[in-house]
């Protein structure tokens, strides 16, 4: 007789799971934090809700200009913000940059950095603890930070890579923690000193209480495997999203909600919402987003207060990501995971602020029983909008000021760029309970996002995400989130939040930051709401820039942005389709606000290596056989009568004809963007 006994996958998932997080509470019961305490805590997101179990602080050390040294001072908005080290140390004979050198018990939470492609030689990155005199950690810079083979993506990652002149720009990303007992330097060794390194970083570190028991990170750790089931399970939860639950209470509600209208779910008892879902429908989408209001009152204290849109990282532009504590799908679904306890009650209201009815498609509180206590705290989220705000003279703009005890644990930036030129050299300035210099100094408003370079590219990630870079180099939308793991910011009596304002040009922009975090029931912000704000039309560009284009499918070749090689490239870049081959096809889809009808012109690169295409919009065959072919770098304007772009999702395909009989082997397209006149 047999018995078979069938489990499914998601009770196996949670089975292992549970044994991997069983074996680090009983391996290591002699430390308060260890490496894998830090991992475990990475992928609770419950422990958001409450106060720390071992007190720290989260400081920053960071290239910022040391010019900076008081808001009264010159030099507060100066951008030298590269090469600019804590000392430089002699080791052995070796020339070594100290990019951080602090007293523990601590441990590096999340280290950014990028370098310039044309001037950086790739040297070596060193981790010293706890005054050793040899390093725990040494290695190339982008193989620890960039590509760590014993870490893996999304722990180490790349993100929003770009071509510049043969040279590929990017972001550089390491979340992998690293505790150490009493001492922690990292130094940089540029491999050659006839290359004036320019190195750009940030490293977000916890300071716990004295007496907190740290257990170091040794050297070999990762090259012996010691973390490899853990990392593996960790990667994979980072980047998955629970399923629903049957035993959490669900409320769901459709409703079409008139002007002026507002719709609620009322949770009652001593619960958390796990999840919510929203989606909208409206004939004007984009100005629903931002005039469809979220808010919510917990234990009858009102604590968010946002556009939908904003609050869900998505901006006013639906535009599909994945993050650990928020995702937008293609069909406009977009949810939160930020868990959300309560002792009595909970209401979650949309308010239609705008001029039109909107639908409410979709609305879903999912909620599941939570023990209340002391350590427990509050969801808070706010909005704030600096329309047209001017840019000619460099300022500190504030995200939110919150007075009381909790913790920070992210934000996302909504903004549209009136000019051809970069918003975001300005630099993050946190102060943390009363500082009168902030803790945390940044390098630049995409370095705080983990990108690097004005980037357009699109990108997601668990703790950050760009899903929409229009704007970062011509008029246009762009929207930039962070979501705190490790790196939440605990504050005691208060928090504040600038921003440079730091543009190149001289205009005027959309500035508007959502900011997340958890507080007592004591804990406030300084502003809750602006009515008229959200029912100010939202601003859209009147060009589709090509590499803002999200490619859906090529069946052959590589596809980037390229930049910067001509400036009379629309917002210095396009996309760049190189290796191609005859037949090849390639299929990318942008958003347009409204129908469009008119002249259509199209705007293609021509260069020595290009070769002929096939053009469709939306299966409409628009341009045969185009020659993109020319002995010098250059761009032409093709034109189409009686175009039309769809309101909604448009199609936009390539397909590889040949080549110019001047250069067999060309391979290569360059677009640059769509405008209907």
């Amino acid at each position: 007789m047999k018995l078979v006994i069938s489990l499914s996958k998601k009770i196996i998932r949670k089975l292992v799971v549970l044994t991997v997080l069983v074996n680090i509470a009983c391996t290591s019961p002699q430390y308060d934090v260890t490496v894998e305490t830090l991992l475990q805590e990475m992928l609770d997101r419950d422990v958001l809700a409450k106060a720390d179990k071992h007190p720290f602080k989260t400081l920053q050390a960071s290239s910022y200009s040391r010019k900076a040294v008081a808001p009264d001072q010159p030099g507060w908005f100066d951008n030298a913000d590269a090469k600019q080290y804590v000392a430089i140390d002699t080791i052995n004979g070796r020339k070594e940059r100290v990019l951080m050198d602090v007293d523990g018990p601590g441990a590096v939470v999340r280290f950014w950095s990028t370098w310039h492609a044309h001037y950086f030689s790739k040297g070596t990155l060193r981790f010293y603890f706890d005054h050793s005199e040899t390093p725990q950690i040494e290695g190339s810079i982008d193989d620890l930070i960039s590509y760590n083979k014993h870490v893996g993506e999304p722990l180490s990652k790349r993100v929003s890579a770009f071509l510049e002149d043969g040279g590929i720009f990017a972001g550089n990303n390491l979340y992998f923690p690293l505790p150490f007992a009493t001492h922690c330097k990292v130094t940089y060794q540029q491999a050659t000193e006839a290359v004036d390194d320019v190195l750009y970083y940030q490293v977000n570190y916890r300071k716990y209480e004295v007496g907190t028991k740290v257990k170091t990170y040794q050297k070999g750790d990762w090259e012996s495997e010691k973390y490899k089931p853990l990392i593996t399970t960790v990667n994979a939860q980072l980047n998955q999203f629970p399923a629903d639950d049957p035993q959490n209470e669900i409320i769901r509600m459709t409703q079409r909600v008139a002007q002026g209208k507002s719709a609620n779910i009322v949770v009652k008892g001593t619960n958390v919402v796990k999840k919510l879902s929203v989606k909208i429908r409206a004939n004007n989408l984009a100005q629903a987003l931002r005039s469809t209001v979220i808010t919510m009152e917990f234990d009858g204290k009102p604590t968010v207060w946002a556009p939908v849109g904003d609050f869900f990282g998505t901006g006013y532009k639906i535009s599909p990501y994945r993050a650990r504590y928020s995702t937008v799908n293609d069909e406009g679904e977009m949810t939160t995971y930020f868990p959300m306890p309560f002792r009595e009650s909970a209401k979650i209201t949309l308010h239609n602020r705008g001029e039109e009815d909107i639908e409410l498609v979709k609305f879903d509180v999912h909620s599941a029983p939570w023990q209340w206590d002391e350590q427990s705290l509050y969801f808070h989220a706010n909005w704030k909008l600096y329309a047209d705000i001017e840019t000619k003279e460099k300022k500190d703009i504030n995200y939110i000021t919150i007075s009381g005890k909790g913790k920070y644990v992210g934000d996302a930036l909504t903004l549209f760029n009136n000019s051809y030129e970069w918003w975001g050299e300005g630099d993050e300035k946190i102060y943390v309970d009363e500082e009168s210099f902030p803790s945390h100094f940044g390098t630049g408003t995409e370095d705080y996002y983990g990108y690097a370079w004005c980037s357009v590219v699109d990108f997601d990630s668990p703790f950050i995400a760009q899903p929409i870079g229009e704007g970062n180099r011509s008029p246009g939308i762009s929207v930039n989130s962070r979501w705190r793991m490790l790196d939440v910011i605990p504050f005691n009596k208060s928090l504040r939040f600038d921003i440079e304002l730091w543009h190149w040009g001289n205009t005027q922009m959309d500035y508007a930051p959502t900011t997340f975090w958890y507080g007592t029931i004591e804990a406030k912000a300084a502003v809750m709401e602006d009515v008229a704000a959200v029912q100010l039309p939202v601003k859209h560009s009147d060009k589709f820039e090509g590499e803002s284009f999200e490619v859906k499918r090529v069946t052959g070749g590589e596809v980037l942005t390229q930049a910067f090689l001509s400036y009379e490239w629309s917002a210095r870049n396009h996309l760049y389709w190189k290796d191609t081959r005859k037949g090849d096809e390639l299929e990318a889809e942008f958003y347009s606000e409204k129908e469009r009808k008119g002249q259509l012109d199209a705007i293609f690169t021509h260069a020595p290596g290009y070769t002929r295409v096939d053009v469709y919009l939306n299966d409409q065959l628009i341009f045969e056989s185009l020659d993109l072919y020319n002995e010098e770098l250059s761009l032409e304007t093709y034109t189409f009568q009686n175009g039309l772009i769809k309101k909604g999702k448009n199609i936009f395909k390539i397909v590889i004809k040949g080549t110019n009989p001047k250069n067999p082997g060309a391979s290569e397209v360059g677009f640059d963007y769509l405008k209907i006149i």
